[in-house]
């Protein structure tokens, strides 16, 4: 009798154990469904901040563009001015056919801008001057901001203060000799572009050590060590920083001042070579309108007015010149020989002008 109470109580016992144990089962089970399911929940809404918040930067970069595209085209008219723009802090990010603002992309088409791979700053400056062949062929826009430093370093003859005095004072620019490299000092800018005018020189570089090498480049203007005055046409290389040293990249040329500040301002020969030829498109285009225009009056004129028609002969000769050429620079800038053509192009830049002014001594239909 006594054994069988005792083996009922421990059925019962155990009974229990198991209920106790399925019931903690149970609610380990509710404590995870709990869990997963306010895991999911939060999810959710995290997913839900997190799109909202793309689509308010989307749409706040969107509005920045659209505003500064407006901005830019009135600076691209306003020629030989500067311009100050007020800007959020975002970052501008420009290649040669577009310019990005977060993810919103905008196409800047035909026009012929030269800016830095990134601006940062609060505020961008804009400068746009004419580029004359001798007509007028298009507005160049130059971009950059006041926390990129720019280092013009002088030559013999001091030419770096007359390109010093002809960029922008907003700019954030300052004029060296090559021997005070050495005392350059890091001023905490994000990006730092020297310009020289003649011979390479590796001092300062040490000094910005604590800079990327990406952030750093350079232009050299070859061949003017001792020179006083700025030639109208030239070669320029591009330099990248790399340790304590100048990597010099392959040359390119320019025709004219304007697109030698053009290579002050581009981010690297690759963005310059694809923005001129942007320019050489609309100089074709410009030009074989001018050229249509002296051939039909050349012929016009005739033998009535010979002084007249030879003063279009001759233009037409020389546009004919810079049509072919432009179209090369068009598909193949910078070229093997680039130099010389752009020296003959610089030249017949010349003759068309006096033809023009020998067109109006004698009254006849001006070439452009």
């Amino acid at each position: 009798m006594k054994t069988t109470k005792t083996k009922g109580f421990c059925r019962f016992r155990n009974s229990l154990g198991i209920s106790k144990k399925r019931g903690i089962i149970e609610l380990q089970f509710n404590w995870i469904f709990v869990l997963i399911a306010g895991a999911i929940i939060f999810v959710f809404f995290i997913n839900i901040v997190n799109k909202q918040r793309e689509f308010s930067e989307v749409r706040t970069s969107g509005t920045i563009i659209t505003n500064l595209d407006s901005i830019l085209t009135g600076a691209q008219v306003s020629t030989n001015t500067v311009n100050i723009i007020e800007m959020p802090k975002v970052d501008i990010n420009f290649e040669c056919d577009k310019y990005f603002i977060g993810s919103s992309p905008k196409q800047t088409k035909g026009n012929v801008i030269f800016a830095p791979d990134l601006l940062k700053g609060k505020k961008v400056i804009t400068w746009a001057l004419d580029w004359n062949m001798p007509y007028r062929v298009t507005n160049f826009l130059y971009i950059t901001d006041p926390e990129l430093r720019y280092i013009i370093v002088n030559n013999s003859k001091n030419l770096g203060k007359v390109i010093f005095d002809e960029l922008p004072e907003e700019m954030n620019k300052e004029l060296v000799h090559p021997n005070e490299l050495g005392d350059l000092k890091d001023k905490n800018n994000y990006k730092v572009k020297f310009i020289f005018l003649g011979d390479i020189n590796n001092n300062g570089l040490t000094n910005l050590g604590k800079m990327q090498d990406k952030d750093i480049t350079g232009i050299q203007i070859v061949g003017i060590n001792n020179e006083n005055v700025l030639p109208s046409t030239g070669t320029i290389k591009f330099l990248q920083k790399k340790g304590d040293f100048w990597d010099q990249r392959t040359e390119t040329f320019y025709l004219k001042k304007e697109s030698l500040y053009g290579a002050i301002f581009a981010a690297d020969k690759e963005m310059y070579d694809c923005v001129m030829k942007k320019a050489f498109t609309k100089l074709n285009l410009l030009t074989q309108i001018y050229l249509a225009r002296s051939t039909r009056l050349s012929d016009y004129y005739g033998i009535d007015n010979a002084n007249c028609a030879n003063a279009h002969y001759q233009a037409k000769v020389q546009l004919e010149y810079i049509k072919d050429s432009s179209q090369l620079r068009i598909t193949d800038f910078p070229a093997t020989n680039g130099i010389n053509n752009m020296i003959a192009m610089r030249d017949f830049n010349t003759h068309i002008k006096d033809e023009n002014q020998r067109a109006q001594l004698f009254s006849c239909a001006l070439i452009y």
